[in-house]
C-alpha cells in the first residue's frame, strides 16, 4: 500500500467517525428527569441488594445517594428510637421495617414507573413488588422519590407513599 492510499484510507475512515459521532440519533441530549431516574434506580438497585434494617450503619451506607437533610433526619431518628427503646424496652419502634420503601415487609423488586420534574425537583415513581414468597403474597405499590440536584448529581430528598405521607414530615414531627 503506497503513502498516498493510506492517508486516502485514512481519511475516509476518519470522515465515517466523525459522521457517525455526529449523528442526531448520538447526540441526543439527556432530560434532568432521566438523570433523576438513573439516580433513583441506582439507589434502590443498592438499598435492595443489600441488608435493608434501619440502622446507624445501614444509613451511613446510604449516605452518597441521600440529601445531607434526609441523612440526618434518618440519623437523628435512629438515635431517638434508641433512647426511647431504653425508656421502653417492651414498645416496638415507631419505624419496624424500612422506611426508604414505606414497608414493614422488604419489597422484593422495583420498577421506574415514571418520572416528572416540578422545578428543581424531579418527582419519580417507583412501583416497588412483592414476590409470592413473602407473607403479603404477590403485591405491588407506588411511592414518589423526590430527587434534588446535588454537587454530586440527583440526591433522594423524600419519599412519599400513596397516601401522600412524606418522609420527611413524619421524621421531623417524631423528633420534635
Amino acid at each position: 500500500m503506497t503513502k498516498t492510499s493510506r492517508l486516502v484510507l485514512v481519511m475516509g475512515l476518519l470522515s465515517v467517525v466523525l459522521l457517525v459521532l455526529g449523528s442526531p440519533a448520538l447526540a441526543q441530549t439527556t432530560k434532568p428527569e432521566d438523570a433523576a431516574s438513573r439516580s433513583v434506580r441506582s439507589f434502590y438497585t443498592y438499598h435492595l441488594a443489600h441488608n435493608k434494617d434501619f440502622t446507624v450503619r445501614n444509613i451511613q451506607l446510604r449516605k452518597r445517594f441521600l440529601t445531607p437533610e434526609l441523612y440526618n433526619l434518618l440519623l437523628k431518628e435512629l438515635k431517638r428510637q434508641a433512647a426511647a427503646s431504653k425508656a421502653h424496652p417492651d414498645e416496638a419502634p415507631d419505624y419496624e421495617g424500612d422506611p426508604l420503601t414505606d414497608s414493614q415487609e422488604y419489597p422484593d423488586s422495583f420498577r421506574v414507573a415514571k418520572a416528572e420534574m416540578a422545578g428543581d425537583v424531579a418527582k419519580v415513581t417507583l412501583n416497588l413488588q412483592w414476590s409470592a414468597r413473602t407473607s403479603r403474597g404477590v403485591d405491588k405499590r407506588d411511592i414518589t422519590v423526590e430527587a434534588t440536584k446535588g454537587a454530586t448529581g440527583w440526591l433522594v430528598n423524600d419519599i412519599v407513599n400513596n397516601d401522600g405521607t412524606r418522609l420527611q414530615e413524619d421524621l421531623k414531627k417524631k423528633i420534635k
